[in-house]
C-alpha cells in the first residue's frame, strides 16, 4: 500500500514537474513570438510610415505643380489682358502723336514755303527778291534788288517752326562766316575755266604717248 501510494506520488510529482517544464516552454516560446510580433509591427509600421510619407510627399508634389500651374495660367491671364489694355492706350497714343506730328510737319513745310509773305513786310523785302536754297540756309534775299535800289542788301534767311530755335552746325558756320564778313562776289567766265581744262587734257594726253 505504501509502495502504491509513493509510486502514485512519484508520479503526481513528475506530472506537475513535466507541467510546469512545459508550462515555462510554453511562455519562453509565447513571450519569442510576442518580441517577433512586436518587432513586425514595429516594421509594418514604420513601413507603413515611409509609404505615407512618400504617397503624402507625391501628394503634395503633385498639388503644388497644379496650384502652381493655376496661379501661373491666372498672372498670364492678367498679364495679358494687361498687355492687350496698355498696347491699346499706347496704340491710341500713338496714332494721335503721330497724327499731330504728321500735321505740325506739315504746318512746318508750308510755313516754310510760304514765309516769304510773311517776311516780306517785316523785312521790306519784294517777293521777286527771295530765294529758295534749303541748304544750308533756307533762303536769301535781296533787298531792294527788284525796286531798283541802289544799296541792294543780302540776307541769309533761315526759317525755324519748332519751339527749339537753335541752329545746327552747318547752319552755325554759314551764319559766322556773315557775320566775320567772310563773303566773297565772284565773276566766273566759263570759257576760261574750260580752255584751262582743255589745255590740261592735251598735257596730260602728250605725257601719256
Amino acid at each position: 500500500m505504501a509502495t502504491s501510494l509513493s509510486i502514485v506520488l512519484g508520479a503526481l510529482v513528475a506530472s506537475i514537474i513535466l507541467i510546469i517544464v512545459i508550462t515555462l516552454l510554453y511562455e519562453r516560446r509565447v513571450s519569442r513570438l510576442r518580441i517577433q510580433i512586436e518587432g513586425e509591427r514595429l516594421n509594418m509600421q514604420k513601413t507603413a510610415q515611409d509609404l505615407a510619407q512618400k504617397l503624402f510627399s507625391q501628394w503634395s508634389d503633385a498639388s503644388l505643380r497644379s496650384i502652381e500651374a493655376k496661379i501661373t495660367e491666372t498672372i498670364k491671364r492678367d498679364y495679358e489682358v494687361q498687355l492687350e489694355s496698355w498696347k491699346k492706350q499706347e496704340e491710341k497714343k500713338i496714332r494721335e502723336d503721330a497724327v499731330q506730328k504728321s500735321i505740325n510737319t506739315l504746318l512746318g513745310k508750308i510755313g516754310e514755303e510760304f514765309s516769304p509773305v510773311l517776311l516780306s513786310n517785316r523785312f521790306g523785302i519784294n517777293l521777286k527778291d527771295f530765294r529758295h536754297l534749303g541748304t544750308p540756309v533756307d533762303f536769301i534775299a535781296f533787298k531792294g534788288l527788284s525796286d531798283d535800289s541802289e544799296n541792294v542788301e543780302i540776307l541769309f534767311l533761315e526759317i525755324k517752326s519748332g519751339k527749339n530755335s537753335s541752329l545746327v552746325e552747318r547752319e552755325r558756320k554759314v551764319r559766322d562766316a556773315v557775320a566775320s564778313g567772310r563773303v566773297a562776289y565772284e565773276v566766273v567766265n566759263i570759257n576760261d575755266i574750260v580752255g584751262a581744262f582743255k589745255e590740261e587734257v592735251g598735257k596730260l594726253s602728250q605725257d601719256v604717248l
